[in-house]
Parts: structure tokens; sequence; C-alpha cells
């Protein structure tokens, strides 16, 4: 079944999607189905592994990090809920 999706897109878009279409002798639905489905099928063929990899090399441990969030928190609790 199909929907009906509206949104606000750019003039010199439409017009690229205008003449893309025209010259394909394809229609717009059509156009815009197969734009969706593949850069779907390209961002999910992404390995988030290995662009991740090496994320944590930082100077500080992450005890420390750890140590330090929380005393932060600490600090803004205890400024709103004094004893």
């Amino acid at each position: 079944m199909d929907k009906i999706f509206s949104a606000r897109l750019d003039e010199a878009v439409l017009a690229e999607m205008d003449h893309v279409t025209h010259q394909h002798h394809m229609t717009k639905k059509k156009f815009l189905e197969e734009a969706i489905r593949r850069l779907a099928e390209s961002m999910a063929q992404k390995d988030v592994w290995a662009e991740t990899r090496g994320a944590w090399k930082r100077k500080e441990s992450a005890a420390a990090i750890v140590k330090e969030i929380k005393s932060s928190w600490q600090k803004n609790y205890s400024r709103h809920h004094r004893p």
C-alpha cells in the first residue's frame, strides 16, 4: 500500500529531479523510492566496529574519566540537595 509523504525540498534539488526523471523516462515516485533504497543500503553496509576502533585512545584511563564524571555529578547534586 502506498502512503502519502510530504517534504519541503530545495528548488535546485527538485529541478535536478525533474531533469533526471524526464531524461530517463521514469516517474518521480520511482526515482525517490530507488534513491532512498540505495542510500539506506549503502548506510547499512558500514562496519561500525571498523569505524570506532581506537576510539578510546586517550591520555586518561577510563577509571579516571568515570571518577571525574561522578565527582562532577555529586557537586551538582549536592548544590541542589543540601542537607
